[in-house]
């Protein structure tokens, strides 16, 4: 049924738990993974800070990299895993990506946020789901105590050291 995949990475334990989908879903339907990260664009004011405008840019493609290294390196053998990064607005990238790509399914990690907060900021999972033809699966962090349970008492962070 899913032959690409496409799944939003930061390094968030929600963000971790969507990889993790990911990859179960790629295994079952041997479909490829696309890993996307989302360095934020650096904000037109800090042109008047006293920064290095190139420093920052440099250390937010850094920071990009490392999720992407990290996430590859958690994926099962014998998968097919691609990384992208791209720099800008977390849901316009995201929704960038899935157009100029054959996806066929999106993979997001939800914050949790509660109504009111995501109506004064936002979500990039609804701006995903708002401006995109491509299904969109939300995952929910494992609940602590679930996790906790089946892992003989370590967190749920903990319990996939893969990932960290």
């Amino acid at each position: 049924m899913f032959r690409n995949i496409l799944v939003a990475y930061d390094g968030s334990p929600t963000s971790r738990s969507a990889l993790a989908r990911a990859y179960e879903l790629g295994n079952a339907e041997e479909a490829d993974v696309t890993i996307v990260t989302v360095a934020p664009a650096v904000a037109p004011l800090v042109e008047i800070a006293p920064v290095s405008l190139d420093g920052l840019r440099a250390e937010l493609h850094q920071w990009a990299r490392k999720q992407l290294d990290e996430a590859q390196a958690a994926a099962p053998a014998g998968l097919t895993v691609r990384t992208v990064e791209r720099n800008g607005h977390v849901g316009d990238e995201i929704v960038a990506e899935l157009e100029s790509g054959h996806y066929d399914l999106v993979v997001l990690g939800s914050r949790g946020h509660g109504r009111l907060t995501t109506e004064l900021l936002g979500s990039v999972n609804n701006h995903v789901h708002y401006h995109s033809s491509v299904p969109t699966l939300t995952v929910d962090t494992p609940d602590t105590a679930e996790a906790s349970h089946q892992t003989g008492g370590a967190t749920a962070e903990a319990a996939s050291p893969s990932m960290v």
